[in-house]
């Protein structure tokens, strides 16, 4: 009995470092299949706003090729971790007993299996609101995956064939010219003689050739998949599949000669950076001339002389969630103040300026195109604001940014990435389908600021941060004159010209989703650039993100273009043609999120100190190292949000003492059908579902506020959600005023000034 007990006590450490060895070699597998089970769960929860929305399956089209995508990956995990555990004993020195390599082998697929049946749940919770729809979900994914079992086995057949073929011996002859004869794991002899270089007298290891058949089996199915429009689940099932494929077997050279495979992969992409295409770039033009008129006091005299309203917009940032809300906001508030007001009250004509941030900046630039026609329907920018672009944008991804980043040397066209075909495809949702006479594809910054001037068109501002300077980039149609520190205007810094959706899509580029990109400059407005070179002022080496980084709600780009127009009509020198100054003007904040905490707002309920003292949570190292950066995420969000709130504060009282009454309606986005909310629908309350005749039970993902979707994609709930009436504006009580009065009385004022 003592006998056992130590043979048990020596044999534990053993397997427990024979166990970290082999996960340790297994490591790419074992990430790709970690990938598969985490990823819908982090979609569920931690990271439902960028995540969730590739979950949403249109089809069972969809639904059965994201199946096949998923089998894809599967069997690349598989048969990457079948080699490993076969030949770790000849290449490794680490054995382990056939029986074990048995179990292991049918451990790895009962994973795979599993992961794919949480990936299923998601999917169907994710998708229309209808039992129904979430068995065909289901079923479309378990054919897919069948078929790509099939796959599997083809590649098993086709490896079984090879070995009688000609074709056998030919890469067996080109393994041993490449030196794989003298790597173990990879050729083994046939008998004693093995100082030949016969290709007769050699063959390859179990599972090598295998590997190699799955591996033309994902490439040609990556062709053809991607050949056309895919859902983005696809789209990234297809990644991990090549990427655990690739990896895989580079870990499995080098991993004999102790060499890490991150070294390997930081050292090639540190290279590959030195190649200019491998950079992102968009493409800005020579700008013809510059209006000298072409400033904000110009456009807000010339409205005040003509007794017109000067309404101005401030669109937070917030993904497609900011660019639907955005839209939908302006258009219904347009057609109730027109329907209570008998047609007397225009607010589309009376918007001299939207400043936008992010998604808000895409909505802005939906809703101005609609100013090409004489009878606009500002519908249409809601329904195109809607449309997804999740899977042309992770298309790119695939199809051009990724043999970017390997082989960035092959790239003929600097420009064409996944932010192009972003803006392509927002161009493609309002012109393919409502045919206006001026297509948002041939928009420039230009033309659109000429219109701004003749006041027949908002003037916009596509808020930007530049990356190496960490300053506010104004992509402004009508630029402000009077500069601050940490800012600059596109037109003065770079002295060109640019199309509309660039300018919006760098205004939304957050991260993963778009890439960063920097100018490029030429002579024309082509469809192609192949070549790098500096716009005219320089700063072509400063690349641009996301405006939310400087700041998110779009009130400070609005504030200073008001602020530089009253300047300049105050000042005689600058105002020649002695426009009035305008006595009311009325700046709305959209903001597609829920009303935050906010002690200035009157109708937030009075907040009271906790009863129970809190429970107290200890806190150890990794908390103390990780808290400076929870820090400056922390104070980023809440600094931002104080320094607009002062600022605009400060505004109206500085042009209250010249007589200008500055009013500001903010206006939050908050869900209106308790049906749609989580913690109805995970409580089991049956609901009418929002697409379809059968109700909807707890299965399906309703809408969680604080976690609307961030990424280029809305489900049909959320769609549903973002056209309701008039929820975002207060109900009149005694502390809280209706803010929707306050535009009418606005506009009254406006009215009786006529």
């Amino acid at each position: 009995m003592m006998e056992r007990i130590k043979n048990a006590l020596a044999e534990g450490p053993r397997a427990a470092a024979s166990t970290i060895h082999y996960l340790y070699l297994a490591r790419i597998p074992f990430l790709g299949w970690l990938t598969l089970f985490v990823l819908p769960l982090f979609a569920r929860w931690v990271g439902r706003p960028l995540v969730l929305a590739a979950y949403d399956l249109a089809s069972g089209g969809e639904a059965f090729f994201v199946g096949i995508a998923y089998g894809l990956a599967g069997g690349s995990i598989y048969f990457t971790a079948h080699v490993i555990t076969n030949l770790c004993s000849k290449r490794f020195r680490l054995v382990i007993d056939p029986i074990v390599q048995s179990r292991i082998d049918k451990g790895w697929a009962g994973a795979i299996i599993v992961a794919f049946f949480v990936n299923i749940l998601v999917a169907a919770a994710a998708s229309k609101p209808i039992h129904s729809y979430s068995g065909q979900i289901a079923g479309a994914m378990v054919l897919g995956m069948l078929i790509a079992f099939a796959g599997a086995l083809a590649a098993r057949e086709i490896s079984f064939r090879l070995a009688k073929n000609p074709t056998y011996r030919g890469l067996v002859w080109l393994g041993i010219k490449i030196g794989l004869r003298k790597q173990k794991g990879y050729l083994r002899p046939v008998s004693a003689d093995v100082e030949t270089d016969n290709p007769a007298k050699w063959e390859y290891e179990d599972g090598q050739i295998r590997a190699v058949c799955y591996t033309f089996i994902v490439i040609v199915a990556y062709c053809v998949i991607t050949g056309k429009q895919v859902a983005p689940l696809v789209a990234l099932m297809l990644l991990v599949s090549l990427w655990v494929l690739v990896l895989a077997g580079v870990t499995f050279f080098w991993d004999r000669y102790r060499l890490p495979v991150l070294l390997i992969l930081v050292v090639y992409f540190w290279l590959a950076g030195f190649s200019l295409k491998a950079d992102h770039y968009y493409h800005v033009w020579t700008r013809i001339r510059f209006d000298p008129e072409l400033t904000p006091g110009e456009i807000v005299g010339r409205a005040a002389k003509e007794h017109r309203p000067v309404v101005v917009v401030a669109a937070a940032g917030g993904g497609i969630q900011s660019a639907a809300w955005t839209t939908s906001v302006l258009d219904q508030l347009g057609r109730r103040l027109k329907a209570d007001s008998g047609g007397a009250y225009d607010l589309p004509r009376s918007i001299r300026l939207i400043s936008g941030v992010s998604g808000g900046s895409v909505g802005g630039m939906f809703y101005a195109e609609n100013f090409n026609e004489a009878q606009p329907d500002f519908s249409h920018s809601f329904q195109a604001a809607c449309s997804s672009a999740l899977g042309p944008t992770i298309r790119g991804l695939l199809r051009q940014d990724l043999w970017r980043a390997l082989m960035p040397f092959l790239v003929t066209d600097i420009c064409n990435d996944r932010g192009r075909v972003l803006e392509r495809q927002w161009c493609k949702s309002f012109d393919n389908k409502f045919k206006p006479t001026a297509k948002l594809a041939e928009a420039t910054l230009s033309a659109w600021g000429a219109d701004a001037l003749l006041l027949k068109r908002p003037a916009l501002i596509f808020n930007s941060t530049i990356v190496e300077t960490g300053q506010r980039l104004a992509i402004s149609t009508v630029p402000i004159t009077h500069g601050l520190i940490g800012e600059t205007e596109f037109t003065q810094r770079y002295c060109a010209e640019i199309s509309i959706s660039t300018a919006a899509r760098l205004s939304a580029t957050f991260p993963f989703v778009t890439p960063t990109g920097r100018p490029t400059m030429l002579s024309t407005n082509p469809s192609a650039c192949s070549t790098e070179s500096p716009p005219p002022c320089g700063g072509g080496d400063q690349h641009l993100v996301d405006g939310g980084y400087y700041e998110n709600s779009g009130l400070v780009g609005a504030i200073e273009w008001i602020d530089d127009a009253l300047t300049d009509l105050t000042n005689p020198a600058k105002n020649p043609k002695q426009y009035p100054l305008p006595r009311d003007i009325l700046l709305l904040a959209i903001d597609a999120f829920e009303r935050p905490t906010d002690p200035e707002d009157p109708c937030q309920p009075t907040q009271t100190a906790p009863t129970d003292k809190s429970a107290e949570v200890a806190h150890g190292v990794i908390y103390n190292l990780a808290s400076p950066l929870h820090a400056v995420m922390n104070v980023r969000g809440t600094g931002q949000k104080s320094f607009a709130r002062r600022l605009l504060r400060m505004f109206q009282a500085r042009w209250a003492w010249q007589g200008v009454n500055i009013r500001d309606v903010k206006i939050f986005f908050e869900v209106e059908d308790p049906a749609n909310r989580e913690e109805h629908v995970q409580t089991n309350q049956k609901t009418q579902a929002l697409v379809g005749k059968k109700p909807a039970g707890r299965f399906y993902i309703g809408l969680d506020p604080g976690k609307e979707p961030l990424s280029w994609h809305l489900r049909p709930s959320e769609i549903e959600e973002l056209t309701k009436q008039w929820v975002g504006f207060n109900t009149a009580s005694e502390n809280c005023p209706d803010n929707y009065q306050a535009i009418l009385d606005f506009f009254k004022t406006e009215l009786a000034n006529q």
